[in-house]
């Protein structure tokens, strides 16, 4: 190979090495440091003031933080990783769906996602994770995973969260239109309640939807009552359920000798047919004949398709009497049923009414539908008309939330956010948007003018009011929006509302959902699978970090 002599080599040459290596020196060190700069700062959670338990979580995109706020106003704050560019985390309206404290994804390779609180059932989840600076997930909302480790045991399954462009802080409002709690009802006689029935005191088997009552004495005992009442009537309506089943299975077991004789006679109609075509060719037959032989012939095959054909005739009226009868004990089994079947279905109901006497009710008001929905305990419960006035003219999305009682407990605490959207750019990696982005400004307050003004748009019947003041429990809440519900708005699920002008590619590009089953909340085991994540999966290996969690 040819070489430079030593003395022949260019001193500028050297010196050029010299200098590039001093750069790239500087500009690793200068790197580090940055790195190490935007790590501390990026990891570094705000001391919280958090006094209860938390009633929402605000995510600002813009800002890359989530505010945590419980019903005194107290917060706990973090910044946040949301989804990046084509996979944007979808600003919207969600809830709490589920938590688990180890969980990996089975969309991204399997992904780490510890101390995951689902807000879809199609994977979009707060979780602990890596935190560049900037929008990077997969849609998911990445928290620093000391953070996430803290908020997760304060949490509940219903804890309302807002996905908003900026920052906004929930602010106390007043309102006609704004449920007030009844007072509390005379209650019926309280029942035994056998053990199995009797809710444990652990927070393992408490409802997540019972609503937070410990400082009023008075609700306290309201809500005692009404318990009580429910485990009554769900006691009633299994008893119910037992009766019903015993009368429908001997309507089942009357079902199965009339399918069987229906099966036989439609066999018996079909040979009857054939017989009878056969009959039917003979005499063709015959009447075409032409020499004694082939007439001698016809006879015979006339005189055979005859006799079966009559035997087949036989056959079908013998398995009409036999289907007649049939139907006639099936008949009078299922109307021997039905008071036991409609007397579940009454029972099952009362149940179901008085469970939800007990839970926070959620009321959506949507001006593209102009209709109002009611869920209780993540179930939809009714829906009717509402009237909204200039119907053309956008209403905006609010949401308001009844926080905790007032008045010794005499009247609900509202608060109400409205979501604004001021233009984004949502994978914005510059230093000066990171600056921006990992301040530590206050959020701006709800304009309370706003918020009124869209309540002063509605007007609810008295006797939609009337049903959905009896669960007037903190809580409690209320959504108006322009938009229609979600499709993300299913089985087990509170209202999902998305804002149809912001990016939803977080959703948009996850597959295909399936949902929980019906015991989702009654059976700790969570009997359900999705293709999209596996539940308790690899949860016996050491959690590995990585800047790829989804």
């Amino acid at each position: 190979m040819f070489r430079l002599h030593p003395k022949r080599q260019s001193p500028s040459l050297g010196l050029a090495s010299l200098a590039i290596v001093a750069l790239a020196f500087v500009s690793t060190v200068d790197d580090a440091g940055a790195a190490s700069r935007r790590s501390a700062r990026l990891e570094d959670v705000a001391q919280g003031s958090l006094t209860g338990p938390p009633v929402m979580a605000i995510v600002s995109l813009r800002d890359q933080r989530v505010t945590i706020y419980d019903a005194a106003g107290g917060t706990m704050r973090s910044r946040v990783s949301s989804g990046r560019t084509d996979y944007e985390t979808p600003v919207g309206i969600y809830s709490v769906l589920q938590k688990e404290e180890e969980h990996y994804s089975n969309v991204y390779d399997d992904a780490s996602m510890p101390f995951m609180q689902r807000i879809t059932w199609s994977g979009v989840a707060l979780h602990g994770g890596a935190l560049p600076g900037y929008p990077a997930s997969h849609g998911c909302v990445r928290l620093p995973e000391s953070f996430a480790q803290r908020l997760y045991p304060l949490t509940k399954v219903g804890m309302r969260v807002i996905v908003a462009y900026d920052d906004v802080a929930p602010v106390e409002i007043s309102h006609p239109l704004l449920l007030k709690p009844a007072p509390p009802p005379a209650v019926e006689s309280a029942v035994a309640i056998p053990m199995s029935y009797q809710d444990q005191e652990s927070d393992d088997n408490a409802s997540p939807f019972e609503p937070n009552v410990k400082r009023w004495p008075a609700r306290v005992a309201q809500l005692e009552a009404l318990k009580s009442i429910a485990a009554g009537k769900r006691i009633e309506a299994d008893a119910a359920n037992d009766q019903a089943d015993q009368m429908t299975q001997i309507v089942t077991e009357k079902k199965e000798p009339r399918d069987k004789a229906a099966k036989a006679l439609r066999k018996a109609e079909a040979a009857k047919n054939a017989a009878d075509d056969k009959l039917a060719k003979a005499e063709k037959g015959l009447n075409s004949a032409k020499s004694p032989k082939a007439t001698k012939n016809w006879e015979e095959a006339k005189a055979k398709a005859l006799k079966i054909a009559e035997d087949a005739t036989a056959k079908v009226a013998q398995l009409t009497e036999t289907l007649k009868a049939a139907e006639a004990e099936l008949q009078t089994a299922t109307q021997k049923a039905a008071p036991f079947v409609a007397a579940r279905d009454a029972a099952v109901a009362l149940a179901d009414a008085a469970k939800h006497k007990t839970q926070p009710v959620s009321i959506f008001i949507s001006l593209k539908t102009q209709r109002l929905y009611v869920r209780q305990g993540y179930e939809p419960v009714f829906e009717a008309p509402v009237t909204i006035s200039e119907p053309d003219k956008p209403i905006g999305t609010h949401i308001y939330t009844a926080v905790d009682y007032t008045n010794d407990g005499k009247n609900l605490r509202w608060t109400a956010v409205t979501m604004e959207h001021k233009g984004a750019d949502y994978a914005s990696y510059d230093d000066d948007r990171l600056d921006q982005t990992n301040s530590a400004a206050d959020a701006r307050q709800t304009d309370v003018a706003k918020a009124t003004a869209a309540l002063d748009r509605i007007t609810i019947s008295p006797d939609v009011l009337a049903r959905v003041t009896e669960a007037a429990w903190p809580g409690s809440s209320l959504i108006i929006s322009d938009e229609a519900a979600s499709k993300e708005t299913a089985k087990a699920t509170d209202f999902i509302v998305l804002i149809s002008t912001e990016p939803q590619g977080g959703i948009k590009k996850r597959p295909k959902q399936f949902f929980p089953s019906d015991n989702f909340y009654r059976d700790s085991s969570y009997d359900f699978y999705y293709n999209y994540d596996r539940y308790g999966r690899r949860g016996y290996y050491p959690r590995q970090k990585s800047l790829f969690w989804w």
